[in-house]
């Protein structure tokens, strides 16, 4: 059976001599792994199609034990992002989290729609540090597991003027709930992560954090991500 469909290639490992396989989060089928033969040659009829990032059309031989590719195409290969060391590197830290965490054959649209929207946003974001912090809340939500933020995450309480988050507990926690190893945030803190959850990337640079503050939102965030995926600790950004 021949199946076309768009795809971004989250990763590309040599194969044999000349040949490729590939990781691809494609909009109809989920994430999807392909063979692409001769794509490490000169004069390989894929080109760039086949660049990490780049959302291509592909067309593939889709058997029972093996996906083979025919044809790619680009349709967009972001390359002003690219051109950038610190967007570039942002990129690829969210392909790195969505190949960790996307289970192959799970189609769904919203990590698609995911990914699409922050490539085409980090191209114009200015605050790349807040960016990074975004990207991991947004896909957290996008993935079904965001954090508690509105409400406390241990006993349901109204959240005040104090904060503390536990990844374990699954969010934001109460005075009256907050227990040992909890981190504390400040009340600003807490509120521009609920914020960040609301923006449209565009958006995404009216709000401001400084070091100290994006330090402790990474923090949080890699420790929330490592116990409910079940990932080893990664390093933030």
């Amino acid at each position: 059976m021949i199946l076309k469909t768009e795809g971004f290639i989250l990763r590309a490992i040599k194969f044999r001599e000349s040949d490729l396989i590939l990781t691809v989060l494609s909009r109809d089928y989920g994430k999807i792994s392909l063979i692409a033969k001769g794509a490490r040659r000169t004069e390989s009829k894929f080109g760039a199609a086949l660049d990490l990032l780049t959302l291509s059309e592909l067309v593939f031989y889709d058997a029972e034990n093996l996906k083979l590719l025919k044809e790619a195409s680009i349709i967009e290969d972001y390359r002003a992002l690219k051109s950038d060391y610190e967007r570039l590197t942002l990129a690829l830290q969210s392909a790195y989290l969505l190949n960790q965490f996307v289970e192959e054959h799970h189609p769904d649209r919203a990590i698609f729609e995911f990914l699409k929207g922050f490539l085409e946003g980090l191209g114009s974001l200015k605050n790349l540090e807040l960016a990074a912090v975004a990207m991991k809340l947004k896909l957290m939500r996008t993935l079904g597991i965001a954090p508690r933020l509105s409400t406390c995450a241990r006993g349901g309480h109204r959240l005040t003027d104090e904060f503390w988050f536990s990844p374990q507990s699954g969010g934001l926690v109460c005075t009256t709930c907050h227990q040992a190893g909890d981190t504390r945030l400040s009340p600003r803190l807490a509120q521009n992560l609920k914020m960040i959850l609301g923006l449209r990337w565009n958006r995404l640079d009216r709000l401001s954090l400084g070091e100290d503050e994006i330090a402790l939102a990474h923090k949080i965030l890699d420790e929330f991500i490592s116990f409910h995926l079940k990932a080893p600790h990664m390093a933030s950004k």
